[in-house]
């Protein structure tokens, strides 16, 4: 990013990276999604028996379930007894967004409140070109704002004359159209 606003201006490195770090989370934000993993633990309420959808997931390191309602997770589920899906999406560097009973498993899903408890890896496991040079224009964005006071570019850009900045940068949303998660409704 450095070279895009100043190459050899290394005094401002801290105020750089909360530029950077602020165009990330307004990224995850507008996308919603983030694009970095973080272990965590997260609960969901299938809708059926055999399927349910979950948070960008890289990896799983235990599904437990809650057969009876009581929130005492009393079901360890084997890695045998469910898929993630899509199949492909780690070989594609994309998350997995459903887990599936096995043809064969050995278990159900059921449909109590937050009756499947999931502890892995929840976000992308790499952060795609496209993001991250949506990232680098939005962080160059920033770090020039102060210039823009108001949300006015005193410069006019390409068209001289002071225009206003518009809400997001219109080659920052192409470049994250494709990574956009709509979400109707949430419990």
């Amino acid at each position: 990013m450095k070279a895009r606003i100043a190459a050899t201006d290394s005094g401002n490195d801290t105020v750089y990276e909360a530029v950077i770090e602020a165009a990330s989370r307004q990224i995850d934000g507008y996308c919603g999604r983030r694009f970095y993993a973080a272990t965590e633990t997260r609960y969901y309420t299938p809708d059926a028996g055999d399927l349910f959808d979950v948070d960008d997931l890289v990896s799983v390191t235990s599904l437990t379930a809650d057969e009876d309602g009581d929130r005492t997770y009393e079901r360890t589920w084997a890695s045998t007894d469910y898929d993630l899906e899509p199949y492909n999406a780690a070989l594609e560097g994309k998350p997995y967004t459903q887990i599936r009973v096995t043809p064969r498993g050995n278990y159900s899903f059921v449909g109590a409140r937050k009756g499947v408890k999931v502890a892995g890896s929840f976000g992308w496991p790499a952060v795609p070109d496209a993001v991250n040079e949506a990232c680098l224009l939005l962080a160059a964005r920033l770090a020039k704002r102060p210039s823009a006071p108001f949300g006015i570019d005193p410069s006019g850009g390409d068209m001289g004359g002071a225009q206003r900045l518009p809400a997001m940068d219109p080659d920052v949303k192409q470049l994250l159209a494709a990574y956009r998660v709509y979400r109707v409704g949430a419990v």
